[in-house]
This record gives C-alpha cells, sequence and structure tokens, in this order.
C-alpha cells in the first residue's frame, strides 16, 4: 500500500487556512484565496496543457480522502 498525500496548498508561511476560522467561515478570513489557483482558468499560462495534466495527475487512481475532524472545521477539543 503507497501512503500519498496531495492537493493541498500551504501558504510560504505554513498555513491552509486563513485566520479566525468559524461555524460559518470553516476556512478563515481569505483562506479559499489561497486554494483559488486549481479553479483557475490555465488557458492563458504559458504551457496550459502541461498546468491541466499536472491537475489530473493529481487525482488519478484517487480512491477516497482520508481526513481528521479539525481537517476543515473550526471545532476544537470537543
Amino acid at each position: 500500500m503507497t501512503l500519498r498525500i496531495h492537493n493541498l496548498s500551504v501558504s510560504l508561511d505554513g498555513f491552509a487556512a486563513g485566520p479566525d476560522q468559524s461555524q460559518d467561515n470553516p476556512m478563515g478570513i481569505g483562506g479559499m484565496a489561497l486554494h483559488q489557483w486549481v479553479f483557475a482558468d490555465h488557458s492563458d499560462t504559458e504551457h496550459p496543457d502541461a498546468d491541466q495534466r499536472m491537475l489530473d495527475l493529481g487525482t488519478e487512481n484517487i480512491g477516497a480522502t482520508i481526513m481528521g475532524r479539525n481537517m476543515f472545521g473550526p471545532v476544537r477539543d470537543e
């Protein structure tokens, strides 16, 4: 069995979500901006086919995503 970790954006200072996470805003303030690259239109980049190919390879043969209870929510120590 091989462990594969993929598709997680992290800022240069090591965060995967914005500050002040809450029930109404689980990614925190500005948290979604960190992940917008994956939804962008890559047709205007220098190598649009290569960009799309890399995104496609990131999800190839994925059977499940396993997340802990604190992965994308503000709930702590309950």
